[in-house]
């Protein structure tokens, strides 16, 4: 039974995250809620079954991916094909304070020896100062993997557990192989659509692990 009950959560948690997206949002009303609804539950199977395990298990979640927007990161992770400007291109303060402070500079000697070690792969640079927000793909993988780290450290942080609270750190990597996924079966958006299955089934998992195993 085991078995099963980890098949219904991964599946519900790959769907219900899906459905939070958009999936189906002119039939399903209050499409944000449910995957809260459905963290309630999977709360109190965790605890026990009780009025309180359930507001704080909903509140929980629902407050964890409605803080603010991620738009940002992963249409650039998705489709990056400018560089941001930090005066315009904003979402959560916590994340772009950390990524658009991000540099490395290269003066003649570095640049020299970087060119001589990687101009084989293609990747050259020049004696200057060069800002994460000019790379908007790998900008918008860290800003969705810290995304990701917000979203289940709350999640974890009430369950008590460490593994849950780290596994947003696998968002990026989730919502990049959407965007490879779309290439073989395109479903919308760029790989949104299925980046958004995969890590709600990605997340079931460490759910189910952390259900049956912990």
């Amino acid at each position: 039974m085991i078995y099963i009950y980890s098949f219904l959560i991964i599946v519900l948690s790959a769907l219900l995250w899906r459905i939070r997206g958009g999936l189906w949002k002119k039939y399903i009303p209050k499409n944000k809620i449910w995957y809260a609804v459905f963290f309630a539950c999977y709360s109190c199977f965790y605890f026990s079954w009780g009025l309180e395990n359930f507001i704080i298990g909903f509140t929980d979640s629902y407050t964890s991916y409605q803080l603010y927007g991620w738009g940002l990161y992963i249409g650039s992770l998705l489709t990056g094909v400018y560089a941001l400007n930090p005066a315009v291109d904003k979402e959560c303060e916590l994340i772009d304070d950390l990524l658009y402070s991000i540099k490395i500079t290269f003066g003649q000697t570095s640049a020299a020896v970087f060119n001589w070690f990687f101009g084989w792969l293609g990747w050259r640079v020049e004696a200057k100062t060069y800002y994460l927000y000019e790379f908007p793909k790998v900008f918008g993988f860290l800003g969705t993997t810290l995304t990701g780290l917000i979203i289940t450290f709350l999640w974890g942080l009430f369950l008590g557990s460490l593994p849950v609270m780290l596994s947003g750190l696998g968002m990026g990597v989730c919502y990049w192989i959407g965007g490879k996924l779309e290439k073989l079966y395109p479903l919308g958006k760029n790989g949104w659509n299925w980046g958004e299955i995969v890590f709600g089934a990605y997340e079931g998992v460490w759910l189910a692990c952390n259900l049956f195993i912990s």
